[in-house]
């Protein structure tokens, strides 16, 4: 009895002990986490007025920007190349709050960031955006501002520059019913002097004297007629639509000096190339007598969507019309009747011209080229010619090509080995002929009755694809190898450029040629 509670006294004892080294123990952790505390608050910060931040730019500039509608966000990166950290008293703007600039320094959107820490060879961003009111000018009015960056004594600056642009707005004021969901959409002849709209019994015009802005869709109704004269610049919204709706006629009448332009909202350089930007122009069926001449298209989802026709005239009749960036299809026919001349269609995500379900066509002088080079999704040739369609039913219905004449045109691309697909029924005898153009394919040649002195696979030397500079090289195949009997129909190129009695294929005369004549 005795030894047991000796030994319980012992191991009591051995307990009490190893409990104060455990207590002691916790005890200099506690106190050694204290002092490194202490020290990581009293962190040595540089003191010294010489040192000099860097800047990953020392200018911030953006393109015009639509009042009321807000930029994108640019950042600049401010490194502290120093050893020790940097403490710096505040980031703001030079105009406070009256600064049309709005910033986001190191996570904090305060008008005035203070103490903010950028560690030794360390940095940190800065976002800025723009938001514009309307400042009631045609023209561009410039916006400066600064941010400045205080700390030991000092300041430092990075200036802001912006355009603003005051602008004509289209916004949806109606619902167009669609299934379970709405479009949303506006009228081309609402909205009077505050749009920019004119409107004299059904006729439409768009004043020229400020930008339009279109956000959601902007319809020209049945039977008005819209009127675009020269210098007429259009900014489509994300996803936005421009419809000319069934007995509605759009007259877009540019030129060669100050095209009606139809592009994105966003015009900063890193957008002013980038495609499917807006939704597409949508030529309803019934829709009639349209006329697009020296217009630009670029940017779009879709450049141009024209459907059924419902009269002997043409659906759309074009010359001198770009229709360029597309990250679906280009120029996009549903059985409906086109003529169009000098007509420039390139860089697509899919075709550059869709001619399906029938239809009526000619084209003259015009160059379909696609190097499309955004990623690696492309697997459609420049042209299609389709005479059918599936009905809801599963069955095929034939919708016979009436015409689909091409004369003195390029079809070209680096896609694919054939540039031409042909999608035609058998036995249905769609009508198409190829004369004076060069052309990408094995499918035909000028041993086929509707082809007819046609140059095959010889690349037309583009001066620069990259740029989309469609003008060919002096060594170029193409030159002098038109049929100079459409020159009484197209005397001069898209550029204004006066042909040659021996023309160059394609929608670009030679200018070399043109110059060593005069």
């Amino acid at each position: 009895m005795f030894f047991q509670l000796f030994v319980v006294t012992l191991h009591y004892h051995k307990y009490v002990k190893m409990k104060k080294i455990f207590l002691i123990t916790i005890s200099l952790i506690v106190f050694v986490a204290n002092v490194f505390v202490a020290c990581t608050d009293e962190e040595k910060y540089s003191s010294s007025s010489s040192i000099k931040l860097q800047f990953s730019s020392d200018t911030i500039s953006f393109d015009t920007i639509f009042t009321t509608i807000g930029s994108t966000t640019k950042q600049v990166r401010i490194f502290n190349p120093e050893n020790e950290a940097i403490k710096l008293d505040y980031i703001t703007l030079a105009n406070g709050h009256s600064s049309y600039f709005r910033l986001n320094a190191d996570g904090d959107t305060s008008l005035v960031a203070k103490d903010i820490t950028i560690g030794a060879k360390d940095s940190i961003f800065v976002f800025v955006r723009v938001e514009l009111d309307i400042n009631n000018q045609t023209n561009p009015l410039l916006i400066e501002d600064s941010i400045i960056i205080a700390f030991n004594g000092k300041q430092q600056s990075i200036l802001l520059m912006a355009y603003g642009q005051d602008a004509y707005y289209h916004k949806p004021t109606h619902i167009l019913q669609s299934g379970e969901s709405g479009i949303p959409y506006s009228l081309a002849n609402e909205g009077g002097d505050a749009s920019g709209v004119i409107v004299s019994g059904n006729n439409i015009m768009w004043k020229t004297d400020k930008p339009h802005v279109i956000l959601g869709t902007c319809v020209v109704d049945s039977a008005f007629t819209l009127a675009l004269t020269d210098n007429t610049l259009i900014y489509m919204g994300n996803n936005s639509d421009f419809w000319v709706y069934t007995g509605g006629t759009l007259k877009a009448n540019g030129t060669n000096s100050s095209p009606v332009v139809f592009q994105s909202l966003r015009t900063q350089d890193r957008y002013a190339n980038i495609p499917g930007q807006w939704g597409k122009i949508w030529f309803w069926a019934g829709s009639k007598d349209n006329v697009l001449d020296n217009v630009k298209i670029k940017n779009a989802t879709i450049g141009m969507v024209a459907d059924t026709c419902v009269n002997n005239n043409h659906t759309v009749a074009m010359n001198n019309v770009f229709i360029e960036n597309c990250s679906q299809i280009g120029l996009y026919a549903r059985g409906t009747d086109i003529y169009a001349t000098n007509l420039i269609v390139q860089n697509c995500g899919s075709y550059c011209v869709a001619l399906t379900i029938g239809g009526s066509y000619e084209f003259i002088g015009c160059t379909f080229a696609n190097y499309w080079s955004y990623d690696a999704t492309k697997n459609k040739p420049v042209l299609l010619l389709n005479d059918w369609y599936e009905a809801n039913d599963g069955s095929i219905q034939a919708r016979k090509i009436d015409k689909s004449d091409f004369h003195n045109t390029i079809i070209y691309g680096s896609s694919t080995d054939s540039e031409i697909e042909f999608d035609l029924l058998e036995g249905l005898n769609s009508n198409y002929s190829f004369n004076y153009c060069l052309i990408k394919t094995d499918a035909i040649t000028n041993n086929n009755s509707n082809v007819r002195n046609c140059i095959f696979n010889k690349d037309p030397m583009f001066v620069n694809i990259a740029e989309r500079d469609v003008h060919v090289e002096n060594s170029s195949p193409a030159i002098g190898m038109a049929n100079g009997i459409y020159n009484a129909i197209i005397p001069y190129d898209i550029y204004g450029v006066l042909r040659l009695n021996q023309p160059t294929i394609g929608a670009v005369e030679n200018r070399n040629r043109v110059d060593n004549r005069r």
